[in-house]
């Protein structure tokens, strides 16, 4: 089956069909690069395994938002109703890094999500960033017009470049560590009503998803959350929870370059238990 091609209201989008399957569908939602390229990458690895997957767009794109900032939940709510429209059943939602964040904000707001997966979460909402990745004093997160409550970074430049000579790889931790958190930020997760998959890494140089991966399934347990969940840490994988990553980020992430095969290996585990999720846990 052909994909499509959709253009939304605020958002771009491309539908990954699977033959013959129309009861469930994934949106997938890629992280602070923005555009559709890893958001698409997500889909297609569904797609290849026969699961249904709508990549969107929701910043970066042509018809959506310029910056991180403000991004409007409608966007998701425009995407259930196109997919519902073309007669898909039940609809989940996965994300990665700020698309996770998004994720979350979503499936709280909208209950038709019905399953849930979240790759390098945060566990609270953060301040907006320009196109040159600077504070840009707004929450990422918007719905009918008022912002979701946000941390805001502790710094207003992020001097990238020396960090990177610093650490000789991409790492920006230090931004994303020893935030003073505002409370009215923290993700209700307790208020989705799905399943909800994590998945965390150890060696993350962008920020530490394992502690916030924990947070989140503290949260979880704290409030007696009636619905199946599960966190699952890796020990080798970088921030970039792509199935299919490529071998470039080798080049700049020391993880992925001393522990080919094992990162390689924790992939496919992660891919498999996404499926699994998606066919068995997800009813």
């Amino acid at each position: 089956m052909s994909n499509i091609r959709v253009t939304l209201c605020n958002a771009d989008a491309v539908l990954f069909p699977a033959s013959g399957r129309k009861g469930k569908v994934v949106i997938t939602l890629s992280g602070s690069e923005g555009g559709l390229e890893h958001a698409e990458k997500l889909a297609r690895y569904l797609q290849s395994m026969g699961v249904p997957a709508f990549a969107l767009g929701y910043f970066g794109t042509k018809h959506s938002a310029r910056y991180l900032s403000r991004v409007g939940l409608e966007n998701i709510e425009e995407a259930i109703r196109w997919l519902t429209a073309q007669g898909y059943e039940k609809i989940g939602i996965e994300g990665v890094s700020k698309g996770a964040e998004y994720a979350a904000a979503a499936a709280i707001q909208f209950s038709e999500l019905s399953m849930v997966i979240l790759k390098t979460p945060s566990w609270f909402y953060s301040e907006g960033m320009t196109a040159g990745k600077r504070p840009f004093g707004t929450s990422c997160w918007s719905y009918q017009g008022r912002e979701l409550p946000f941390t805001p970074y502790k710094t207003r430049r992020f001097p990238i470049a020396r960090e990177i000579l610093r650490h000789r790889e991409f790492n920006i931790l230090e931004f994303n560590t020893g935030k003073a958190i505002n409370p009215e930020s923290i993700i209700p997760v307790e208020k989705i009503k799905a399943p909800i998959l994590l998945f965390s890494t150890k060696a993350d140089t962008i920020w530490p998803s394992a502690e916030s991966g924990q947070k989140i399934a503290e949260r979880l347990e704290e409030h007696d959350f009636p619905y199946p969940y599960q966190h699952i840490c890796f020990d080798h994988m970088s921030h970039m929870m792509l199935e299919n990553c490529g071998s470039a980020i080798r080049w700049f992430i020391k993880s992925e370059k001393q522990f080919p095969e094992e990162c390689a290996k924790e992939r496919i585990i992660m891919g498999e238990e996404c499926v699994r999720w998606i066919e068995q846990v997800w009813k």
